[in-house]
């Protein structure tokens, strides 16, 4: 079996689960149209400048015969965040009549709000405009109208789905453990270091979280990670002693994972009903955005808490996320040949 995930990359989960099949004995790539500014490695890269008008004949061309080749050699088409080979899913008949599989993997705003208006307590970002969401609803529909699967990160999409009568598997994100070497908070720092990275300041409820920090009484250091590489924010993670992640959509996603694979400490709001959903021994102290200066607090002021926590999120990353572990349940997804739709639950 030959497995081709692409065409954009989200949080390094293509390359981590080409890795982690990789590593089952699976011959996997990675390819995409250009390279994630947080430059996560592939093996492919087209590098498509969509700015560059002069060139696109050039790189339909480009395309093109990347596409032809891929179609040839790969069995499994895995893609990320509603993309196929080609724009517009021009390759999706051609797939089908070669009887390649396709599976599709959503990661959030690629499909949050795009069919359903759905209410959040705290999530501020609503629907795309009414001309993006309607060219997004179209590209969607003919991708799960030729795919044999979904692929999502937990239950929280769920909800944003279209009607669909294909199987739709909830697969843990995943990260390369072997890339994160814990350190675990000093228990008896004076004035710890609280970190939080806004990849998407609305997404993570930011400016929220300023102006909850400005009612802690406790004695802290905030560093805001932006436009960095994944190497660079890796050493930045490394010396936090408290990582915030988002106060808005109700479950944790990749940075919570890499900061418990650090060792660290992470507060995320996680609603009740998504709670319900994830593993018990999920050791994320959760917050809203009335509750966060209090959880902070209790957390500056308990070095032996911050400790214990770091150390049972670094065992819960090996147990749930650990791309080797996940990516030998996607092979079973793509052979069709698993009953369970949570791998959760298996893990």
């Amino acid at each position: 079996m030959k497995v081709l995930h692409g065409m954009s990359e989200v949080a390094g989960q293509g390359i981590y689960a080409v890795l982690g099949l990789q590593a089952n004995g699976i011959n996997a790539n990675m390819a995409v149209w250009r390279r994630n500014p947080m430059n996560y490695p592939v093996d492919i890269d087209l590098k498509i400048d969509r700015k560059n008008k002069m060139r696109m004949p050039f790189y339909a061309l480009k395309m093109g015969g990347f596409a032809l080749k891929a179609m040839l050699k790969y069995d499994v088409v895995h893609s990320h965040f509603g993309y196929s080979l080609l724009p517009f899913g021009i390759d999706l008949p051609f797939l089908s009549r070669l009887n390649k599989k396709l599976f599709v993997e959503f990661h959030g705003s690629d499909i949050r709000f795009i069919f359903k208006d759905i209410k959040y307590k705290y999530y501020r970002v609503g629907p795309p405009e009414d001309s993006i969401r309607t060219k997004m609803q179209t590209r969607i529909r003919k991708l799960l109208a030729h795919a044999d699967g979904v692929i999502l990160h937990d239950a929280e999409l769920l909800q944003h789905l279209p009607d669909i009568d294909i199987p739709v598997y909830i697969v843990p994100l995943r990260v390369d453990i072997c890339k994160f070497d814990p350190v675990y908070p000093d228990m008896h720092k004076n004035k710890p270091i609280i970190v939080h990275a806004p990849s998407r300041r609305s997404t993570k409820g930011t400016e929220e979280i300023l102006e909850a920090l400005k009612r802690v009484s406790g004695d802290y250091e905030l560093i805001l990670v932006e436009g960095k590489t994944q190497e660079e924010a890796i050493q930045i993670y490394k010396n936090a002693d408290i990582i915030i992640d988002q106060v808005a959509i109700g479950t944790y996603g990749v940075f919570a994972i890499e900061a418990m694979a650090l060792g660290k400490p992470v507060i995320t709001y996680i609603s009740d009903e998504m709670r319900k959903t994830l593993p018990e021994d999920l050791p994320i102290v959760s917050a809203d955005f009335d509750t966060l200066p209090q959880v902070i607090d209790s957390l500056l002021n308990n070095g032996e808490k911050r400790n214990v926590l770091g150390k049972e999120g670094r065992r819960y990353v090996e147990r749930y996320h650990d791309n080797k572990k996940v990516a030998a349940y996607l092979a079973q997804i793509y052979e069709e040949n698993i009953d369970e739709t949570d791998i959760f639950k298996l893990l």
